[in-house]
């Protein structure tokens, strides 16, 4: 059953005015339209809704309780309409650990009826997800399709996390080159962050250095083995919060150690409630700045 949200504004206003000829002047429209609209809607729901007297137009009892709907049903297309109700899914990644929820939670506090979805999830598919319209928004690796927009949000670069016991009392004393070669060195799985995968296999190439001999599932279990000593991990600086007091990051430098994060949208897809979390990230963040720094 589907409904023309015109017929629903002209339901509820000529419920408010009992009368068609003020109905129609408040919609700006004919009599006869506004006649036709009713009839439209009697016809979808199978049943009448008014009866012409000489008093004006009386509402039948069954339809009283549409009436509250309609008026419901319009206050909610209206906020959905503006961008203040509704849904919004968005993609975030490990670079954009920190500050995707953040900026949700920010949001939130100003628009409390739209029901936010934040799921992690990899660059690529991110991408993917924005062109079929499965995905609202995405903050991700810049994207490699014109067809999205993007703004650029933070410059990632890559660290060096290594047992706090194991670094100098003098931090600028510590041979990240060193750590780099004589330690075994930790890395998550490929399939859960292939951009960052990529990243770091770039930067192992361009300065010569072997691969990786254990892998992890996720950023905590990498972190809790690099505090256990089994091996140095090279990570994205900006998840430095959850390495705690037992590691240590150190920045890398040189090709391939750093990278650009974007909040990315399809402009294809029409959607008022992403354009005002949009709107309002733009406006917080115009121009993109490093990520959290190292500790």
């Amino acid at each position: 059953m589907k409904f023309d949200l015109r017929q629903l504004q002209a339901f509820v206003t000529l419920a408010d005015t009992a009368n068609y000829r003020e109905a129609a002047s408040r919609l700006f429209i004919t009599q006869p339209a506004l006649t036709k609209q009713i009839q439209g809607l009697e016809q979808t729901l199978g049943c009448t809704l008014f009866k012409r007297g000489r008093h004006g137009a009386e509402l039948l009892t069954q339809a009283s309780a549409l009436v509250k709907h309609g008026r419901e049903f319009e206050r909610h297309a209206l906020a959905v309409a503006s961008g203040v109700a509704g849904r919004l899914k968005i993609g975030f990644g490990l670079s954009s650990f920190a500050l995707a929820p953040a900026l949700v939670a920010r949001f939130k506090q100003q628009v409390t009826d739209v029901m936010v979805h934040l799921q992690d999830m990899p660059s690529a598919i991110q991408q993917e997800q924005l062109l079929s319209g499965q995905l609202q928004l995405g903050f991700m690796r810049r994207p490699q399709t014109p067809q999205l927009q993007e703004h650029r949000l933070l410059i990632d670069r890559l660290v060096l996390a290594v047992p706090t016991r194991m670094t100098e009392p003098d931090p600028a004393a510590f041979d990240v080159q060193q750590a780099l070669t004589s330690q075994p060195l930790l890395q998550m799985v490929g399939h859960r962050c292939p951009g960052l995968s990529q990243q770091i296999a770039g930067f192992l190439g361009a300065n010569r250095l072997t691969g990786m001999v254990q892998e992890a599932e996720d950023i905590q279990t990498l972190v809790a083995l690099v505090a256990a000593g089994i091996g140095n991990a090279i990570l994205p600086r900006s998840v430095s919060f959850i390495a705690g007091p037992d590691v240590t990051l150190y920045p890398l430098s040189g090709p391939s150690s750093e990278w650009e994060v974007s909040m990315v949208w399809n402009p294809d897809f029409a959607d008022p409630i992403r354009d005002h979390f949009v709107r309002q990230v733009i406006a917080s963040h115009p121009l993109p700045v490093s990520a959290t720094p190292e500790r």
